[in-house]
């Protein structure tokens, strides 16, 4: 084991950086992802060093007397990929270590950033094994200590989370494969929080993903089916007043589509779902959908649903469109899930930009500092009512970017509804051969439907220009605007903030 890490480091031309911070566990995680390719052939990597300077002039994000303060970053990091005929990955780590300036030295801290997904085939077309893990800094409860966008300004309200997932995956023909074809995947997973809204320090939790679907083959062309069922089964989140130490979540559907012409088909879903959680009301029952599909073209698709499930109406919608240099998608849809299903399930790092095109460089391209955008860290089930939308567009040297996220969280046991919708606009120039320009805009609304709920809207502008020194090295300088309007007034501010950020490649 320890000859196969310093074959992964030697390759990565990273040791020194990766070595002196990376946990045994990550150092593990990196080591399986590694091992079969590293036998093949050499794995595709880069590593460098993030510093950064951070100044603010309102620190802890206060209505009245806002502290200046000034924060350096410095994250080491390195990242690999492959993908051959019986194995692919694709990983990144990162640990920011932060040093805040004057009488702030009690907030120093590093925090980690992981995304590491792997497959396997063990036993090509019959077992495989696939890995997932990750690691980030996500926002406990907006409603309890006002943040901006970034974990920098008022740390204290983020948390150190993450999560790891193994799912030996089983597959074989039913009768012959052109009849069917079965697919099981008993999944096993840890989540884990350095704490949670309701007081929680260091909780972590087991749990296990688990599915098997039954898909057609090619004696179905005509009209393809499959019987899938799901089982989310997780520890109670410190809930000491229940009998049950488990929650769960399972359905079971079938699905068949009807090509009605070349350009028009029709689905078909039925199926049952239960769950085993508290609820202001019963939590399952029969379920049914139907979604016709119009695909004009090859690259356009678009899909709309209607059905019926135990809560009430059950709408779908997905929208697939892309010629030339743009790319649109959106889509709908309404899941049951709760705050630790989310962060096992949500990527931390992109490894490809809108256009498909792989992202090298992470640190380059995405800051990598605390995510907000996930529901609040506070145990019980909840529907997710999400609408994804984005929008993509090169034009010449410029390249524009528009998103939106929107979700409600309808909470079953304590009736308490919350609505967060996440916007971001962004265009980014090639000035010249080596500098670019960049201008953006995000903005944050959010509202709880509970007494003394706290409710804000937020936005944030900023411009940047970036310059490449370089194959190795580049710069960059950005200026940002944040401000915060709430009916509480402790939970209003405004922002100023600059970063200096040079980045080293290896």
């Amino acid at each position: 084991m320890f000859t196969l890490l310093l074959n992964l480091y030697q390759r990565c031309s990273a040791r020194r950086f990766l070595g002196a911070s990376a946990s045994p566990g990550v150092l593990l995680v990196l080591a399986i992802l590694s091992a079969r390719s590293i036998e093949a052939e050499p794995i595709v990597a880069s590593a460098g060093v993030l510093s950064r300077l951070v100044f603010t002039d309102n620190l802890f994000l206060t209505a009245q007397r806002p502290e200046p303060a000034m924060i350096f970053q410095l994250t080491p990091n390195i990242t690999g990929g492959r993908r051959g005929s019986r194995s692919s990955y694709r990983w990144y780590y990162g640990p920011s270590a932060l040093f805040y300036s004057g009488g702030h030295s009690d907030l120093n801290h590093v925090f980690h950033v992981l995304q590491a997904n792997a497959s396997v085939d063990l036993i090509k077309e019959y077992f495989a094994l696939q890995l997932t893990a990750n690691a980030n800094q996500n926002l406990v409860d907006p409603t309890v200590q006002s943040t901006g966008f970034d974990a920098f300004g008022n740390p204290d309200a983020f948390a150190q989370t993450a999560s790891v997932s193994v799912a030996p995956v089983i597959q074989f023909p039913l009768l012959r494969a052109n009849v069917a074809t079965v697919r099981f995947a008993p999944g096993f997973n840890y989540v884990f929080a350095a704490k949670t809204a309701e007081g929680a320090r260091n909780a972590g939790s087991t749990g296990s993903q688990s599915y098997l679907t039954i898909a057609s083959g090619d004696y179905f062309s005509r009209a393809p089916w499959d019987v899938a069922a799901f089982s989310n089964i997780f520890s109670r989140d410190n809930d000491k007043d229940s009998d049950n130490d488990t929650d769960g979540i399972s359905n079971i559907r079938g699905t068949v589509t009807y090509p009605v012409s070349a350009k028009w088909n029709i689905q078909g879903l039925v199926g049952y779902e239960w769950g085993q959680y508290e609820s202001l009301s019963e939590p399952g029952g029969w379920r049914w959908r139907v979604t016709p599909y119009w695909s004009p073209s090859q690259n356009t698709s678009i899909g709309l649903g209607y059905g019926w499930r135990y809560f009430g109406a059950d709408y779908f919608a997905s929208i697939k469109y892309r010629h030339k240099k743009t790319v649109v998608t959106m889509s709908y849809e309404v899941a049951v899930s709760n705050a630790r299903t989310a962060l096992l399930d949500t990527p931390v790092v992109y490894f490809e930009d809108a256009f498909g095109e792989p992202i090298i460089s992470p640190t380059s391209e995405q800051t990598l500092a605390g995510s907000v955008s996930n529901p609040p860290l506070v145990a019980g089930v909840f529907l997710q009512y999400q609408t994804l939308a984005s929008i993509a567009h090169r034009l010449g040297r410029t390249t524009g970017y528009f998103s939106v996220n929107q979700n409600r969280w309808d909470y079953q046991r304590s009736g308490i509804q919350v609505d967060d919708l996440q916007g971001s606009l962004l265009f980014n120039r090639a000035l010249s051969r080596r500098t670019r320009g960049e201008v953006g805009a995000q903005y944050w609304l959010y509202s709880q439907f509970a007494v003394g709920a706290v409710d804000f809207d937020q936005f944030k502008v900023w411009g940047a220009l970036s310059y490449q020194v370089n194959r190795r090295v580049s710069g960059s300088i950005r200026y940002f605007y944040n401000q915060r309007s709430s009916d509480t007034a402790a939970q209003s501010f405004d922002e100023n903030g600059l970063w200096f950020t040079m980045n080293w490649g290896l």
